[in-house]
């Protein structure tokens, strides 16, 4: 790197948010993950606009639509959209104008979308049978007993990976025909009030609580995080798996079970559940009540990529 690089600065010295520190951010009410990529989508464009000689707060719409500009072609629209939305929440927390309101940066953003396409790129949910493949892989050893448990209660909880590994033994109750799983603190849920999932019994083997009792039993696990690291000499690590972990699993059962592993993610677990009990016939207030969704638009979405109106609306065009 030379004197006259124009990056230098921008890499020794980046910019810090002007009276916004990390604890300003958590009082505003948003999810901590929400947090993370404002904070960073912030410290990028005040080292845009530190570079080009531009003033980052307030800053001004042509600022924000050049900034728009330098990042097309590099991310996607979606993740643009994020990066916007910092820009936007910061100035609003400031107490300052939203430049992204102003009808330049607007038609910017919307020219954007029409060349690189706005459709979000999204996994295949695991569908049960899907799910029911991956689990017929898994070897009977005790990490493939803790896959087990993780993709049945995954599946049958409509469960984020946040949640699913944020969950501890003292969470579950075992109450003869059904297990309760308390889940403590979700992505809507950031006031902590709590959500309790009723999962039946099911007379099958694919059992979710048979399956969880299976994995707490042989990794004797009787307190603290349900789901735990297991090492290859078959050793059970005492902290929780992190939401990643869960992605992986997804992947390596997939492929073991000879289906795309590209294809699916930690998510695939939760829109797999809201597309198989769509797709049987079960009411969106009955799905709601088991995946906690507060938006019945949210859910629809999930609903119509199942294709389920549109399956529907065929077989009453064709009397059948």
């Amino acid at each position: 790197m030379t004197d006259n690089d124009p990056y230098r600065t921008l890499i020794l010295t980046p910019p810090t948010l002007p009276e916004l520190d990390a604890r300003a951010f958590m009082q505003a009410g948003k999810a901590e993950n929400t947090l993370r990529a404002y904070r960073a989508a912030w410290r990028e464009f005040a080292q845009f606009c530190e570079l080009h000689g531009a003033t980052a707060l307030p800053a001004s719409p042509a600022s924000v639509a050049a900034y728009l500009v330098w990042l097309a072609g590099r991310i996607k629209p979606a993740t643009m959209q994020v990066k916007l939305a910092a820009v936007s929440f910061v100035h609003r927390f400031a107490h300052q104008g939203d430049p992204t309101d102003d009808e330049s940066v607007r038609v910017v953003m919307a020219g954007i979308r029409r060349k690189l396409g706005s459709a979000p790129q999204k996994k295949a949910p695991a569908i049960f049978g899907d799910v029911a493949l991956m689990v017929e892989a898994l070897p009977d050893d005790l990490g493939g007993k803790r896959d087990r448990a993780l993709l049945l209660v995954g599946f049958a909880g409509a469960f984020r990976r946040s949640e699913l590994v944020g969950l501890d033994v003292g969470d579950v109750r075992f109450n003869g025909a059904t297990m309760t799983v308390t889940v403590r603190r979700s992505k809507t849920d950031q006031e902590g009030a709590g959500m309790r999932k009723v999962i039946p019994r099911l007379d099958s083997d694919l059992d979710p609580a048979s399956a969880l009792r299976t994995w707490l039993t042989a990794a004797d696990i009787n307190s603290g995080p349900l789901f735990r690291a297991v090492s290859r000499w078959g050793v059970v690590g005492r902290r929780r798996l992190n939401d990643r972990t869960v992605a992986r699993v997804v992947k390596d059962a997939a492929e073991a079970a000879g289906l795309e592993p590209r294809q699916f993610a930690g998510h695939s677990l939760r829109s797999g559940f809201i597309t198989s009990a769509a797709l049987a016939g079960a009411a969106e207030w009955q799905i709601q009540e088991v995946s906690g969704h507060k938006s019945e638009r949210v859910l629809r979405g999930y609903i119509r990529d199942a294709g389920v109106g549109g399956q529907a609306a065929v077989r009453a065009a064709f009397g059948v």
